[in-house]
């Protein structure tokens, strides 16, 4: 059995929640660890047990819009911003000076936008390009590589006849020349048959997109097809996906599917090991600009940077889990021999922070179902260890006061059937079994932290080991595993029995 944390361990629920609140809306870490009385590694350690995909792709698009906002509140303030420059008044004092005359600038982002000279040079090219609708020159190929594996994805059928009397002739020839003169005509006549038959169907209103992670699937699938030779080459057949994310999508995936007439999916923002690999090197270059590179807080506020600019990077939950340690995050620039040494130890840390990565996961669908269902309905959550005797679990009723949730008592599963440590329920808030309510439970719980709790409730108070053994139903208790994939936020609120293997 997993040894629950201490007391101590826990940190104190108002401030887990204040944090996550913030960190979710966009707020800069050093700002969220200041105003928490906290270090910044205090609050990622707090966000390491609440932030997973969901979390990563709302923080994403929240830092996003705050940081487009703050780029074009400052180009509105340029000549005061340039008066002030001239004064000799440092960069990254300058946004509290703009907001003490009145300007409508996000301070906390500001500051974090000008850390880097390097990187406000970017800042201004781009501040004029959103200003005067500038566009930069895409390639042609990465369009027609969106829409041939969007085609393959689709399972469309090649139109040979109509990519012949349609398609611009300059498109045959990116093709051609990607493709070179060795490549069978077969295969590139099908490629553009293929693309044309795709670009035909969302004119004609098929506009669903296609996840990042399944292009890059089908894209290195199908240049494996092609050969070693091809698939070797940057510029290969296929465009790799984060090609065609940086510049149809300027580093954003629902950017890319937009420009193509598509409809954003609900896939979570996903990163590929070499996303993370080039963030950890490209902050290593430009940390001496945000701090010193053993606070956590400087790797974020190089990603509001890099944000500003167009650059999408992986937030530092999401990287410093990736690594294993935060150790091995600055280490990914090391040699690998100085890297050998702890291999031992860091993958021990990536192993817990998978366990830690599921729980949080399953936190957020639960909040989220949570925040969605009617008020006065209810949830049940069982942990289905696949034995024949009763389980832990736990029933949630979502109110405009917070949620009210309980998690069965030892009335009702005897501690000799099922461990139980009441040292941690009673010291982490919740109530003990009464006449009102014979089980183990809270009240008033926000909903953002509801799923969190209540699962931390069955972890540690109930030795709850393994995630993926968690499954959730509304209206009743659940009956069979429920589907295989593709349980939707809807098909949760309507009855269908969710899982994190099955959750979309």
């Amino acid at each position: 059995m997993t040894a629950p944390p201490s007391e101590a361990d826990v940190p104190a629920r108002d401030v887990t929640g204040q944090v996550t609140r913030a960190f979710l809306a966009g707020d800069p870490l050093r700002c969220i660890a200041d105003a928490a009385n906290m270090s910044s590694r205090e609050v990622l350690r707090i966000l390491g047990s609440r932030f997973a995909d969901r979390g990563e792709e709302q923080r994403s698009k929240a830092l996003r819009s705050r940081c487009n906002a703050t780029l074009a509140a400052l180009y509105q303030e340029r000549e005061r911003f340039e008066q002030l420059k001239q004064a000799r008044i440092d960069f990254v004092d300058i946004p509290k000076v703009l907001a003490a005359l009145g300007a409508p600038v996000d301070v906390d982002i500001a500051e974090e936008m000008l850390r880097s000279t390097h990187v406000f040079k970017e800042l201004l090219h781009r501040a004029v390009q959103q200003q005067t609708g500038e566009v930069e020159f895409v390639p042609p190929i990465d369009m027609l590589s969106l829409l041939y594996v969007l085609g393959r994805h689709r399972g469309v059928q090649p139109d040979y006849e109509m990519a012949l009397g349609v398609m611009p002739l300059s498109y045959v020839a990116e093709i051609r020349d990607l493709l070179g003169p060795s490549h069978p005509y077969g295969q590139s006549a099908e490629i553009l048959a293929v693309i044309e038959s795709t670009a035909q169907a969302i004119r004609d209103g098929d506009v669903a997109g296609i996840s990042y992670s399944d292009y890059e699937e089908i894209a290195e699938a199908i240049s494996a097809d092609l050969g070693d030779g091809l698939a070797g080459r940057e510029d290969r057949w296929p465009v790799p996906a984060r090609t065609v994310r940086r510049h149809l999508g300027r580093g954003f995936w629902d950017t890319a599917l937009a420009s193509a007439g598509l409809q954003p999916t609900s896939d979570p923002l996903s990163f590929s090991t070499s996303d993370f690999v080039e963030a950890a090197h490209g902050f290593s270059m430009a940390e001496h600009y945000f701090g010193s590179p053993k606070d956590v807080a400087s790797y974020d506020s190089w990603v509001t940077a890099e944000m500003a600019a167009g650059r999408r990077r992986p937030s530092v939950v999401a990287i410093r889990r990736y690594f294993g340690a935060w150790e091995s995050v600055m280490g990914a620039a090391m040699p690998s021999e100085v890297e050998d040494e702890y291999d031992g130890m860091v993958n021990h840390i990536r192993a817990q922070n998978n366990v830690e990565v599921g729980w949080a996961k399953a936190g957020e669908l639960i909040s989220e179902i949570l925040a969605n269902m009617q008020w006065n309905s209810f949830l049940n959550i069982e942990y289905a260890d696949g034995t024949d005797g009763l389980t832990p679990y736990a029933q949630a009723v979502p109110s405009a006061d917070g949620v009210l949730f309980e998690i069965v008592s030892e009335q009702y599963l005897p501690a000799e059937e099922w461990a139980i440590d009441t040292g941690y329920l009673t010291g982490n808030g919740w109530s003990a079994p009464d006449d009102d309510f014979p089980n183990w439970s809270k009240d008033g719980i926000p909903h953002i932290e509801a799923g969190h709790q209540i699962l931390e409730g069955l972890r540690f108070g109930r030795g709850c080991e393994d995630a993926s053994k968690l499954r959730w139903h509304t209206g009743q208790f659940p009956n069979g595993p429920g589907p295989d994939g593709g349980v939707t936020l809807d098909d949760a609120l309507n009855g269908i029995v969710q899982t994190l293997g099955n959750a979309a």
